[in-house]
């Protein structure tokens, strides 16, 4: 019910965005004295904006920060969090435009650099993602998440060792991160350090907070060092029956040239 009065809220506001209340002898200033102040749609917005984050609808949730943030430009919230959800519903061009806009006026913000940097990152633009996230990371010695883009990134350059060493740093600040520790191992599976790899995905899945993308990760792996067995049955523990036999069917052809 909260969540269709905020649509409600959002459509009279947007309704009336060409009412906006002006000088002397406008509709505001004939308001008796004592009239209520205006009740915020704010609440509403968030309230709106953090079920759809919930749902996964991120472009609905983007759009009522936005509208928070157009209404508070100094509101970087509600910019960052519009950015991210414009980010994660594949419109990471306007994510950049939204960050872009935001540091014009807070240039040395930290936050808002990472986020563009991921935005960048999530283009394809590699380069401008890696210059807003190596400042980010140098300024921001104490959060894993940075650390954690700055290897992102420099994994896509090839840098693996560089990569490598980001992800420890943030694994430092977060010990026992599974997010982290996956994109390690990744790391170090692009550098041909697999049996390591492999130990790391093995903690990384016992975390209570391991997603099934961390398991699937190492039941590829664990593939590719031909151990088939195991590896399907971590595909099984999250994938339907046809797409886990799929995998199955690609594991043994992996395992083929695997070493004895």
């Amino acid at each position: 019910m909260g969540r269709i009065f905020a649509i409600l809220l959002v459509a009279t506001m947007l309704n009336s965005c060409g009412g906006v209340p002006g000088p002397a002898g406008t509709a505001s200033a004939r308001l008796p004295k004592n009239a209520p102040a205006p009740v915020s749609l704010e609440p509403y917005l968030q309230e709106a904006a953090l079920e759809s984050s919930s749902n996964h609808e991120y472009a609905e949730a983007a759009a009522y920060w936005g509208a928070i943030y157009e209404s508070n430009p100094a509101d970087l919230n509600a910019a960052l969090q519009c950015a991210s959800n414009l980010r994660y519903s594949g419109s990471a061009s306007d994510a950049v435009n939204v960050m872009s806009n935001a540091l014009k006026s807070h240039p040395e913000d930290l936050r808002l650099l990472t986020e563009r940097g991921k935005a960048y990152a999530a283009l394809g633009a590699v380069e401008p993602a890696l210059e807003d996230i190596t400042r980010a990371s140098a300024a921001a010695q104490s959060d894993w998440t940075v650390h954690s883009a700055h290897g992102v990134i420099l994994d896509r350059l090839g840098r693996q060792a560089e990569a490598a060493s980001a992800y420890r740093k943030a694994l430092a600040l977060s010990p026992d991160n599974p997010a982290v520790q996956n994109n390690l191992a990744l790391s170090l599976a692009l550098s041909g350090r697999h049996d390591e790899a492999v130990e790391l995905l093995r903690r990384a899945v016992q975390h209570p907070g391991a997603t099934p993308q961390i398991r699937q990760n190492l039941s590829l792996l664990l593939a590719m060092q031909g151990d088939v067995k195991q590896a399907g049955q971590l595909a099984r523990a999250d994938l339907p029956n046809k797409m886990a036999e799929n995998n199955m069917v690609y594991f043994e052809g992996l395992s083929i040239g695997a070493p004895e």
